[in-house]
């Protein structure tokens, strides 16, 4: 691609960068919008058009051309992320809902493990085939694939319980999601509906505030924003092929992370609480971390130590599907939160990768894991914080929601005194 559209200096480096400014322009307005029109019909029609602009890619002739088609596919696809993750929050409960959030979040690492054998296949295979490069047929292949997907979702996607009309569920199944929800103490949605103040009012929470940084601490304290492995592997003269197969093990042991932290998190083992698998699983990177700033250590502890860092990645999943739980009251503000911490960690993200993960330091990266390690602990502390704000909101609930009971038994005992008075007069 570099030189069938002769692309020179940091033009790469600004191609990233324009998908980054239409990935993270479109969040807030996705969220607002996905209550609006129907997430049937809204989300699958970003996917249409990330889809159409994918397509668009493959035929591009300059650099210009490719920018714009670059920030537009990172404008359509922010929809998709926050509104998911919203949506899933949205149908279930307390005991349900991390299950669910993780499989959709491991769908990140399978395809991180399949994508580098499609685009060697595709280079490989395809290069020169009907007239086109190894790097159109990639946007041809992720055009073809995208497709499908948009179409099934104008289908099979159900919408929030409020407002579903899906096929596959019944009207009575629409009550009883909806009354799961009223049960778990969660608003509904439309209860504290989007107007000119909305965002002022959620800026009032300690919520929107404490959790975007949390999510960026969370995928800082994640060591994946270099292929430490792959450049180690590289150093120490592994063959092409070692190079491009051993990391997806890696990918391998997230999704297995991913899973089981769901599974266990929403079980009773845990009763339904999220900050212990969080701090469990993050334990893994701080070990991993540390095994690797020591450096000269045995090649199996080397191995195990690239391994165990990818538990890390069960902690995103979980850490989204607290969010209900701790914004009960307000069904519009979960959505938002979840779009700007999303939004945060990607703005956050650009100076840190440049900070500390330095393409310099490879293969050891020593600042890099030294910020994994130190961030890991920050982040048990954060989200131990994050429990004490929850506990301390939940006491002034239960204390205002306790004195309200005791004013209306007042009004009953004035009104049954009154009534006796008059029967008394009588």
């Amino acid at each position: 691609m570099k030189e069938a559209l002769n692309m020179g200096g940091s033009e790469l480096t600004y191609m990233d960068n324009v998908f980054t400014a239409g990935y993270v322009i479109g969040q807030i307005p996705a969220v607002i919008l996905v209550t609006r029109v129907r997430p049937s019909l809204f989300i699958p029609t970003c996917e249409l058009l990330w889809t159409v602009c994918t397509f668009c890619c493959s035929a591009v002739k300059t650099v210009e051309q490719l920018y714009a088609m670059r920030f537009l596919v990172g404008l359509f696809e922010s929809a998709y992320f926050p509104c998911i993750v919203y949506l899933i929050g949205s149908w279930y409960t307390t005991s349900e809902r991390a299950k669910r959030t993780t499989i959709f979040y491991s769908t990140t690492s399978l395809a991180t493990m399949f994508s580098g054998y499609l685009q060697a296949g595709a280079y490989d295979g395809l290069n020169g085939h009907l007239g086109y490069a190894g790097w159109q047929w990639l946007f041809i292949i992720c055009g073809v694939i995208g497709l499908p997907c948009a179409l099934i979702g104008f289908v099979c996607n159900p919408d929030f319980p409020e407002m579903t009309r899906a096929f596959f569920l019944t009207p009575e199944e629409f009550q009883l999601a909806r009354r799961r929800l009223e049960r778990e103490g969660l608003a509904a949605l439309g209860a504290s509906t989007w107007d000119r103040w909305k965002i002022l009012r959620i800026a009032r929470h300690w919520q929107t505030w404490v959790l975007p940084i949390g999510y960026f601490i969370v995928q800082a304290a994640c060591p994946n924003q270099q292929p430490t492995f792959e450049l180690w592997l590289k150093a120490e003269g592994y063959s092409v092929y070692e190079i491009n197969v051993l990391p997806t093990a890696q990918s391998a042991v997230a999704v297995v992370a991913q899973i089981a932290a769901g599974m266990l998190s929403d079980s009773p083992l845990f009763k339904r609480r999220r900050w212990q698998i969080i701090t469990a699983m993050q334990l893994w990177t701080f070990i991993g971390s540390v095994i690797l700033l020591v450096w000269t250590i045995l090649l199996s502890a080397r191995f195990f130590a690239y391994f165990v860092l990818w538990v890390a990645y069960g902690v995103p999943g979980v850490y989204f599907a607290w969010f209900p739980d701790l914004m009960r009251d307000d069904h519009e503000m979960r959505g938002f939160v979840i779009a700007v911490s999303n939004m945060f960690c990607y703005i956050m993200m650009i100076w840190f990768d440049d900070a500390v993960w330095r393409t310099a330091e490879s293969p050891r990266f020593r600042p890099g894991f030294t910020a994994a390690a130190t961030c890991s602990i920050v982040l048990v502390l954060w989200i131990l914080g994050i429990r004490y704000l929850k506990g301390r909101e939940e006491a002034k609930r239960a204390i205002t929601a306790s004195s309200s009971d005791e004013e209306d038994v007042t009004e009953v005992d004035l009104r049954t005194q009154e009534i006796s008075k008059l029967e008394a007069e009588k």
